[in-house]
């Protein structure tokens, strides 16, 4: 039996949480993420509202076309989304080294696509980074946090002047996970999602004080990604971080496939609760688990891999959340096409839309 069809047979065998718990190595901290996991969210029993009509946002990631920047905004207004994010511009400056007059100019040519902004990067802050690189007490002081949080400010300053209301940022590798094989996976699969130490926890929280806080200073948000490799992987983990550092600046887009890929295997349901009040968009693709412990698995069209879309778009509605679905491709189709992949993604994204808006 796999995983996860023996974790939602539980009910059925007359097994809560805490039985799982204490079934599992005694007090070990297995036993408390496994009774955890099992728990209500914060918010999960919230009304939701079917009150008037409920549209879905569409938008893309750019970058996943792999073409020039205007004709990637030409073929994006094609495919059909209005809405658009990147963190580059192709055979162009890095975003956080143009100049004013330069990103007025990037804001011109989406305009001229009748494209809006909805999210912005200047390259990818913390996506790479260690966290065990950084001592607490002189974190930013660090050459690397430095660079990288100076080109987030970038970030915000550019989304005032574009009147962008987000910008983007990840948060952190787990240890040795670029340098050293990812040593720390099969504790982080088996515990759906890894636990963080207190002490990362201490970094986590002082890092994104400093970038709340200047978030705040330029009015903007910080939506933060979701990979299996950063800290943030699952809608838990995501959620244990924002509510110790407090700040209304720190938003979300979440993606349910890589959380799914990192051992949530409630996203749809639980997952949606714990980002419910921090969402800011979703990026969406899709992909098939087949052994988690040793990270095997393949990305698959939307809707032909694990993740339950269907659950995760009705919960939307339900509670009428504002958040932009935002597309992102990582199949590859017979072809190789970059651009028949989110085409491929984007019928597919459209007829889960139209079912659920056809709901009553």
């Amino acid at each position: 039996m796999r995983r996860r069809q023996f974790l939602t047979t539980l009910p059925a065998l007359g097994m809560s949480g805490s039985a799982l718990a204490e079934g599992v190595s005694g007090r070990s901290p297995v036993s408390a993420v496994a009774a955890a996991s099992l728990a209500a969210p914060a918010g999960a029993n919230a009304k939701p509202s079917m009150n008037g009509n409920y549209r879905f946002k569409i938008g893309m990631y750019l970058p996943e076309l792999g073409l020039p920047f205007d004709e990637a905004l030409g073929k994006a207004k094609q495919i059909g989304v209005d809405r658009v994010w990147f963190n580059t511009v192709p055979n162009e400056k890095p975003l956080a080294q143009m100049s004013d007059a330069e990103i007025d100019g990037i804001g011109q040519r989406v305009e001229k696509h009748g494209l809006k902004i909805f999210l912005i990067n200047a390259g990818n802050p913390f996506k790479g980074i260690h966290l065990t690189e950084f001592d607490l007490k002189s974190m930013d002081n660090h050459e690397g946090f430095r660079k990288e949080f100076q080109e987030l400010v970038r970030s915000m300053q550019i989304a005032v002047r574009l009147k962008v209301s987000a910008v983007a940022a990840f948060t952190f590798a787990w240890p040795g996970e670029y340098s050293a094989g990812k040593p720390t996976w099969p504790m982080r699969w088996l515990t759906r999602g890894g636990v963080i130490a207190d002490v990362d926890m201490e970094k986590l929280v002082k890092a994104f004080s400093l970038v709340a806080a200047e978030a705040e200073r330029y009015g903007v948000d910080v939506a933060l990604s979701m990979m299996p490799w950063n800290y943030t992987n699952t809608t838990h983990n995501f959620r244990s971080v924002v509510e110790r550092v407090g700040s209304r600046r720190l938003k979300v887009m979440w993606g349910p496939a890589d959380n799914l890929n990192s051992g949530e295997w409630d996203v749809a349901t639980a997952g949606f609760h714990n980002v419910r009040p921090s969402l800011h968009g979703l990026h969406l693709k899709d992909l098939h688990v087949i052994d988690g412990v040793r990270l095997k698995f393949e990305y698959r069209p939307l809707g032909a891999g694990d993740v339950d879309y269907l659950t995760i778009l009705r919960n939307l509605k339900a509670y009428r959340c504002d958040a932009v679905l935002s597309l992102a491709t990582h199949f590859k189709p017979p072809s190789g096409s970059r651009v028949e992949a989110m085409e491929i993604n984007y019928a597919n994204l459209k007829r889960l839309v139209d079912k659920v808006e056809a709901e009553s």
